[in-house]
């Protein structure tokens, strides 16, 4: 049986999708600067980008966030933890009552940093840290020796001294092996609120190692299926374990992978990404600039989420819309092709998802036997 789903109300003509008056979440990319080149890295970080805010038009776009009463910034890279201003940033936030989480790959969970960081105990703040497979294979994907008992040692001693820490993970096909493994140490040693598995997208740096990044629909379903058992496991333990956007839609197992069914991409209409130069989309998982709606700083962050025709992928979504895996599903209507940020990447634009279980399930389905129509022989008169 397929998951229950609730219907939606079909859009008439010229009417377009609600969004929220205020974005629910921001994702901020602080910086494209970042202390390692890892081999699925999207944005290809490494190199502060362009025209980047300074710190006199990070605090604006603080203020414009605070003034708006958006309720959480998910800060993000690069990494954070590179600009000089990162602590005004998170100053600012928390100052205007925004729940700040911020996203590292750990290496700088050290010294001075480290300490900084403690201060936030008790604050609306928590930290998420990257941990993409066991030691040997956390470590090559990151091309950085130390890079994984560096992360979980930081984050165990962050932890120690009260500040929330949560773990994300991207499955891809060099480290799908290793989820159990990397299961262990999460459960058994760092213990985090939550662990994000999410899949990998082809952008950037993804296509150039594209054998170990590009999953297969097998591992894909493999990635499923463990988050499922990983939050079986989980339960009366106190951690959540929280399926990305690129994960699911729709079949059999969706109650058990998610708290709710997947809604559809919230790029545009619940949320939104601001890069390190202001420049605005749905979510900066969408690595492609012609999605890019306007600039916070330029133009205001008000101004573009409210602009007519703005995230029309979404918010003008048609079931005709529609295209290759996804056309005809009957659960388009409400999927809306999965994450977009995963279409964009595997087949060039939105609304065909290049992975979905529910798609694996109708596939793996045995055939239904075809009825051989019965030849009838014709009738022979008898001879006198």
């Amino acid at each position: 049986m397929p998951a229950v789903v609730a219907p939606r109300q079909r859009l008439a003509k010229d009417e377009t999708r609600p969004h929220l008056p205020v974005p629910e979440a921001i994702g901020w990319e602080t910086t494209l600067a970042c202390n390692m080149r890892c081999r699925h890295c999207g944005s290809t970080a490494g190199a502060v980008r362009g025209s980047e805010l300074d710190a006199e038009q990070a605090q604006s776009l603080c203020r414009q966030i605070v003034g708006l009463e958006v309720p959480r910034v998910c800060l993000t890279g690069g990494e954070t933890l590179m600009r000089r201003d990162w602590r005004q940033i998170v100053g600012t936030l928390l100052e205007g009552d925004v729940e700040i989480g911020l996203l590292t790959n750990g290496w700088s969970l050290v010294g001075k940093t480290l300490r900084e960081l403690s201060s936030y105990a008790g604050c609306p703040f928590y930290l998420s840290v990257s941990l993409d497979g066991t030691r040997e294979v956390h470590d090559r994907i990151r091309a950085l020796p130390g890079s994984f008992d560096r992360a979980v040692r930081g984050a165990m001693e962050l932890k120690a001294m009260g500040v929330p820490v949560a773990v994300i993970t991207t499955i891809n096909h060099a480290n799908v092996d290793t989820l159990p493994g990397l299961r262990e140490v999460i459960f058994g040693q760092l213990k985090p609120y939550c662990w994000q598995l999410q899949t990998a997208n082809m952008f950037g740096r993804a296509v150039e190692f594209g054998d170990d990044c590009r999953i297969s629909q097998v591992e894909y379903a493999r990635g499923v299926c463990f988050t499922v058992e990983t939050r079986r496991l989980a339960e009366g333990t106190g951690m959540a374990i929280h399926a990305g956007d690129c994960m699911g839609y729709l079949g059999t197992l969706e109650p058990q992978l998610r708290d709710s069914p997947w809604p559809g991409c919230q790029a545009g209409l619940e949320i939104i990404g601001i890069q390190s130069n202001g420049d605005v989309k749905g979510c900066l998982s969408i690595i492609d600039d012609r999605f890019v709606e306007g600039n916070a700083f330029a133009e205001g962050i008000e101004t573009v989420w409210n602009r007519p025709g703005a995230f029309s992928y979404n918010r003008a979504f048609r079931e005709g819309m529609l295209h290759g895996t996804c056309a005809g599903c009957p659960v388009g209507d409400v999927c809306r092709g999965g994450c977009t940020a995963a279409a964009v990447s595997s087949k060039g634009g939105p609304h065909d998802a290049p992975y979905c279980l529910r798609a694996v399930e109708v596939a793996a389905r045995p055939a239904k036997p075809v009825k051989r129509k019965r030849k009838v022989q014709p009738r022979r008169e008898s001879r006198p």
